[in-house]
């Protein structure tokens, strides 16, 4: 029994360090595909022409072949962005000048916030004003009298200095409408 546990802890595995070399390919370049955006266009071109999963299919050999050839590549092309973005970026010192103040639309004013008034102990009159200035709430209201429109009495006045009674009526009766005379204006009366 202890020879058949010796036996199967010592006995390598078939092709157990060819699966290993090529795990430990796999992550390396698994890694330098995801510095692909960090390279420069023209060389991501070049350099990544096949998809991940199409380089990791081939062989140990061809995977050892194309890191030693492209990582010093990959390497110099991240130098060369890092370069690159410093010659076009100004300092923060010479952004901001005296001739361009900063754009900013937050207001730099700071307030000092006033300390909330203490009300402790004060009678209500510190803090509420009176709507009304006497106090006495009991006070009976004055009655608003309804104006009444007053009747002008023009019209009756002139009636009664005539000798006539203003009739409300509008009925007339046949007497009165006979004795109504118009004026004849133009002078042609029937005779």
């Amino acid at each position: 029994m202890w020879t058949d546990r010796c036996i199967d802890r010592n006995t390598p595995v078939l092709g157990g360090r060819i699966v290993a070399e090529y795990e430990s390919l796999c992550k390396k370049v698994t890694h330098l595909y995801t510095l692909r955006e960090m390279v420069l266009p023209e060389d991501e071109i070049k350099i990544y022409d096949e998809t991940l999963l199409s380089k990791l299919a081939d062989t140990n050999q061809q995977l050892k072949k194309w890191i030693n050839r492209w990582r010093p590549v990959i390497d110099h092309s991240m130098k060369r962005v890092k370069e690159l973005a410093q010659e076009n970026s100004k300092p923060i010192w010479q952004h901001f000048t005296a001739n361009k103040p900063a754009k900013t639309k937050v207001s730099r004013k700071t307030t000092k916030q006033s300390k909330p008034k203490k009300y402790s102990n004060n009678p209500l009159t510190n803090v509420y004003t009176r709507l009304k200035k006497k106090r006495s709430s009991s006070q009976v209201l004055p009655v608003i009298k309804k104006i009444k429109h007053k009747v002008n009495h023009l019209i009756s006045t002139l009636y009664n200095k005539l000798g006539k009674k203003r009739s409300t009526s509008r009925e007339q009766t046949a007497l009165e409408v006979g004795k109504q005379i118009i004026d004849d204006r133009f002078g042609d009366e029937p005779k």
